[in-house]
């Protein structure tokens, strides 16, 4: 019997999530902040565990409709000086 596979998508310089180390694939829906790269789910679920609110994500530029980035507020600046 044939072994048939799903077609080889080298991975190779793709990502690791930031909070489930698993890698972010080109399509998926993802956030990049300053501190790397995360799928929107989980930067969604860190962030309204440790804010209480969902956070202000701006949609990609450049064409990169699946690719976020978070908005920083001034009272988002204030806390990291």
């Amino acid at each position: 019997m044939e072994d048939r596979t799903v077609t080889d998508i080298s991975m190779k310089g793709a990502p690791a999530c930031g909070r489930c180390h698993m890698l972010v694939a080109r399509y998926a829906p993802q956030v990049v902040a300053s501190t790397g790269t995360y799928h929107r789910e989980c930067f969604e679920a860190w962030y309204f565990g440790r804010y209480g609110k969902r956070p202000a994500l701006l949609a990609g530029a450049n064409g990169h409709r699946h690719r976020f980035q978070v908005r920083e507020t001034a009272e988002t600046r204030e806390r990291a000086a």
